[in-house]
């Protein structure tokens, strides 16, 4: 994992080297935020929500043309947009699956949002290690991974500090793909939920 965050902070480093160290602040008059789309490049795209740079459209957008698989391990989701992009994945073929945190599945919202994915038949698995499954990733057709410190709530949307990171890289996606089969495949530390 140590590696991947590594590997993560270093395409961010040298994306703002190559050019988004020119940028300010919305606190400076003279010069207006920079959108998503200038400060994205080919492989990385970087949000702010508290920047008006909203995640919501972007991650669902990347879950509505999934065509093969979806794996989502997030440690807080009660977001409807995403949950129903979700949901129309499954229906349209797609192979979804989730991996929640188990402190976190006692929140009645997000109980509604895990018996919702198990109800469109969409396996849920949740960590039984003394730790926390603080991970905020999805992977998408083994090509594009999402990651940064977005949980898929409403205030993490509209009111935290929080990034939210899209990575369009094949070796990227594989390396936190396969972090995610292995949570998914250990069933000493996850177990699955069902209804």
């Amino acid at each position: 994992m140590k590696k991947i965050l590594l590997f993560l902070f270093s395409l961010i480093f040298v994306f703002i080297l190559s050019g988004c160290n020119n940028t300010t602040t919305k606190g400076n008059a003279n010069t207006p935020t920079p959108s998503p789309e200038q400060i994205s490049s080919k492989s990385v795209e970087l949000l702010f929500p508290r920047e008006n740079e909203n995640p919501v459209p972007v991650l669902t957008s990347l879950y509505n043309n999934a065509k093969k698989k979806i794996d989502v391990a997030i440690y807080s989701f009660t977001q409807p947009e995403i949950l129903k992009a979700l949901t129309n994945a499954k229906k349209r073929g797609v192979d979804v699956k989730v991996i929640v945190d188990r402190e976190q599945a006692t929140n009645n919202v997000m109980k509604h949002t895990i018996n919702t994915l198990l109800i469109d038949k969409i396996p849920v698995k949740e960590n039984t290690h003394a730790g926390l499954m603080h991970l905020k990733m999805s992977v998408i057709d083994d090509s594009i991974a999402t990651t940064g410190s977005y949980n898929y709530t409403k205030s993490a949307t509209d009111t935290n500090d929080e990034m939210f990171v899209v990575v369009k890289d094949p070796t990227f996606a594989k390396k936190c793909e396969d972090y995610f089969n292995k949570m998914w495949n250990d069933n000493e530390n996850f177990r699955n939920l069902s209804l």
